[in-house]
């Protein structure tokens, strides 16, 4: 994904975030486009506050992978979605505690609610 697209996206996502937009398609009060269609986030949803409240992001598409980061509820994920293996998607770039950071790495994507 381009930064220039990056940087769209995570406007866009601040934008609708400020507005209380729920990520399921249309629910909020606007729909999102992606600049291409294999362009995706993911906002990470569900995890337990009480448990570990994180998600690991890893060097590899498994739980046996180095752990590099942990992003957490309300963090987001960017990624190209020819680039999921089963269940984990390769993240190329992410939006954490309202800050873009740049992040490459492996999550699984049970914990999140994607959108476009």
């Amino acid at each position: 994904m381009s930064t220039h697209k990056k940087q769209t996206a995570i406007r866009l996502f601040s934008a609708l975030a400020c507005l209380g937009w729920m990520a399921t398609a249309g629910t909020g009060p606007a729909t999102a486009q992606a600049a291409e269609p294999w362009e995706s986030g993911c906002l990470v949803r569900g995890l337990d506050p009480n448990g570990d409240g994180f998600l690991s992001v890893r060097t590899g598409p498994s739980s046996k992978y180095k752990e590099i980061a942990r992003v957490r509820n309300g963090d987001a994920l960017f990624f190209d979605n020819r680039q999921c293996k089963g269940k984990w998607c390769l993240a190329d770039g992410a939006s954490v505690s309202k800050r873009n950071v740049k992040l490459k790495g492996w999550f699984y994507t049970a914990w999140c609610e994607f959108y476009p």
